[in-house]
């Protein structure tokens, strides 16, 4: 005797084991992708930085080329005075530099010809500004530009630092010589010693 059809044994499993094995599914791709994701966006986040890193190091080029010297004027006029630029942003945790009269804000030689202050002497020959803008890193950091081995006749190096992601310096760039990154820090060489990074300065 043949049986009727709603007397069948279906082939099909049950709905809630279709929706189980969509749910495994569901979190076995969830695993591959968000952490695939949250790498990739890290990746994008460290190239913005990197790119701004290298427009503040092309824009400190581009001062020294038209003005002749390095920008390291003091408050009070003192020319080859500084020892360190910060942009704006937090102070990261464990940095060498503190504020003092060897330290600038960047924006006031590159954005603005105002080294001494506003309505002081400029630079001669400046003609900036030598940047678009200029912010904080993506993680809300200050950049920090070792500037003093622009005045210095030995082989240390003038870069642009990021604290990275971590907020913290990992490394000591108080006397930069082929400075390498420690930690998530990111640093761009501006000048140093080769022929092709050599200081265009008078």
């Amino acid at each position: 005797m043949a049986r009727s059809p709603a007397s069948q044994p279906s082939v099909f499993p049950p709905r809630t084991v279709q929706m189980a094995i969509s749910a495994s599914l569901v979190v076995m791709l969830s695993g591959l992708v968000l952490p695939a994701f949250r790498t990739w966006r890290q990746w994008q986040t460290e190239q913005r930085a990197r790119q701004e890193m290298a427009a503040i190091g092309a824009g400190l080029f581009r001062f020294m080329e038209t003005t002749a010297l390095p920008p390291t004027r003091g408050k009070d006029g003192a020319p080859r005075a500084l020892h360190r630029l910060l942009g704006p942003g937090l102070i990261a945790e464990g940095t060498y530099y503190y504020p003092d009269e060897h330290q600038g804000n960047l924006a006031d030689h590159l954005m603005a010809n105002a080294p001494q202050g506003k309505r002081q002497p400029g630079y001669p020959d400046w003609k900036g500004p030598y940047l678009e803008r200029l912010t904080a890193d993506p993680w809300g950091y200050a950049y920090v530009v070792v500037v003093y081995p622009l005045a210095l006749e030995d082989d240390r190096d003038c870069i642009v630092i990021s604290s990275g992601p971590n907020g913290r310096m990992d490394g000591n760039y108080g006397s930069p010589r082929d400075a390498v990154e420690a930690g998530d820090d990111l640093i761009e060489v501006v000048v140093d010693k080769s022929p092709s990074r050599r200081a265009p300065l008078r």
